[in-house]
């Protein structure tokens, strides 16, 4: 028998008795103000139950649960995409699927971190989140950004991934603060290449310097080289 509506209630109360009061208070204040409703469920035990629900009857789950208003449903729905065992072509079908109800920045950039099928298929991966870096919608481009700074800052892509990064034009903060932390993995991974394309970049001035303050902050840029990135400011 399929996951069923009876069963996702189920799974809301679950959720309900997981919940943490002083979290909720915390991290309800990092996310946009948008339709939601948030718990206050704690990462680590949505992942553990995430890990769970992918080895049932996860297609039933996810497609009760793709348009959820509830944070934490929605959040686990891209969760069990991502940790499913399934074919690669299966998985990307459900990932689409899910990608349109993406609303806030921790939505997005935890289920693109637990996307770990994407390091054995990257190309088909690259091919599959380039249109999204077209789109008019927020998420959907922070999505394929995100996705670009988790698995394709390599010795393959790097340059491919600084011109897409050089060639994004959406004015949304959230789209402009994942350009500016993809930037600065590349710094710490690829640091020549990277300060050879700051030094010529067409980034607008905003993104820059968000590039260059989050190199500044980063614990793996030395002393040295934070000064001379103070210098490099606009």
């Amino acid at each position: 028998m399929g996951f069923t509506r009876e069963d996702l209630k189920k799974v809301d109360i679950h959720l309900r008795e997981m919940a943490d009061e002083k979290y909720r208070e915390f991290h309800g204040r990092l996310i946009p103000r948008v339709e939601t409703i948030f718990y206050g469920v704690r990462v680590p035990a949505l992942r553990k139950f995430a890990r769970q629900l992918a080895k049932e009857d996860w297609r039933g789950f996810v497609e009760l649960t793709k348009d959820s208003s509830v944070y934490e449903l929605n959040m686990l729905c891209g969760m069990v995409c991502a940790l499913a065992k399934c074919d690669f072509e299966e998985k990307l079908e459900y990932v689409e699927k899910f990608i349109p109800s993406i609303n806030n920045w921790a939505v997005c950039d935890i289920v693109c971190g637990d996307l770990k099928d994407v390091k054995n298929n990257r190309e088909r991966m690259y091919q599959f989140i380039l249109p999204y870096l077209e789109s008019q919608q927020e998420y959907e481009v922070r999505f394929a950004v995100v996705i670009l700074m988790q698995y394709f800052v390599t010795d393959e892509y790097i340059n491919n991934v600084l011109k897409i990064y050089d060639g994004i034009r959406h004015k949304g903060y959230y789209v402009k603060m994942a350009v500016a932390w993809g930037i600065s993995i590349c710094y710490v991974k690829y640091r020549d290449i990277t300060l050879e394309y700051l030094a010529s970049c067409n980034l607008d001035d905003f993104t820059y310097n968000k590039s260059v303050q989050k190199m500044i902050e980063s614990l793996r840029v030395s002393r040295e080289d934070k000064e001379m990135l103070r210098s490099m400011k606009r």
